[in-house]
């Protein structure tokens, strides 16, 4: 069925955050968080976000507009249940050979994809550590199942909605009212007596303090090159960036990678600015995470 985004169509992200987001700077941390991890999506892509309240992150699902919907939250209604577990915040997995799905009060909580073959009991733990949650019924999705509802779902109701269309409107208004301010003070500079001069320059002088207190609200500041240092570094090493939280005072950045003398080689590069920092291996995938702390400059 062509309105549906198959596994292979979906881009998806989780990050790590300290609290849920404002839903008014959501698009701009999404934004923001698929460029710090080279993933490609324009204007017209449709997003999905879903916060994971249990384990603090976000994910993110980003696929075309030409599609409807996602496979991945369509099977719960499709498959035959007998769960013993009457609880309403029971978390119900679905796996299949290259992906699972973790449902919630009968809708879509998180997905991954499958990078390796997992025993049950591996898959569990790997789920409890990484969403901070326990399973109650597991389920088994064939690819033959996967095919079958490919043709036959039909007018089944979204679940979720597209924050890039949405957002975006509201972020384009405040360009443009941000733009329009700023010509009103170019021109009343030019044109009207030194009373109307300090007029535009607290009329400025509000819109520098408003657009302070938002990029505070989105713990954003300008890092423009930071940012492009970060990603360079994180590239010539080939490591995985997981998160990056940039303050003043620190910027904490999160990585991954299967080799840890890359690690060792990013610190390096950080060596004069580096404020503390910690390497741990994850054994059920082979890989390790670095957690380090560098002060801006």
């Amino acid at each position: 069925m062509k309105d549906i985004a198959l596994t292979s169509d979906i881009k998806s992200l989780i990050v790590d955050v300290s609290e849920e987001i404002k839903k008014k700077n959501l698009l701009n941390f999404i934004h923001t968080s698929l460029d710090l991890n080279n993933i490609d999506y324009s204007s017209t892509d449709i997003i999905y976000s879903n916060y994971l309240v249990h384990s603090k992150q976000y994910q993110f699902f980003v696929f075309a507009n030409t599609f409807k919907y996602m496979i991945i939250e369509l099977f719960y209604e499709e498959v035959p249940k007998e769960s013993s577990n009457k609880n309403l915040n029971s978390f119900n997995l679905y796996v299949s050979n290259s992906f699972f799905v973790i449902y919630k009060n009968s809708k879509l909580y998180a997905y991954q994809v499958l990078n390796q073959e997992y025993s049950e009991d591996e898959l569990l733990n790997f789920i409890k550590k990484s969403f901070n949650i326990t399973i109650s019924d597991i389920y088994e999705i064939s690819d033959s199942f996967l095919h079958k509802l490919e043709e036959s779902v039909k007018n089944k109701k979204l679940i979720f909605t597209n924050i890039n269309k949405k957002s975006n409107k509201s972020f384009l208004f405040f360009l443009t009212y941000l733009f329009i301010c700023i010509c009103s003070a170019v021109t009343y500079d030019m044109y009207k007596s030194k009373i109307l001069e300090r007029k535009k320059f607290e009329k400025i002088e509000n819109i520098k303090a408003e657009h302070l207190k938002i990029s505070k609200m989105l713990k954003f500041k300008p890092f423009k090159i930071e940012y492009k240092r970060l990603i360079s570094t994180a590239n010539k090493f080939n490591l995985k960036i997981l998160s990056f939280d940039y303050k003043i005072e620190v910027m904490n950045i999160k990585l991954s990678t299967k080799n840890k003398e890359s690690i060792y080689l990013f610190l390096d590069e950080y060596q004069s600015s580096l404020l503390g920092n910690s390497i741990e291996k994850i054994d059920t995938e082979n890989i390790f995470i670095g957690i380090i702390n560098v002060k801006p400059n």
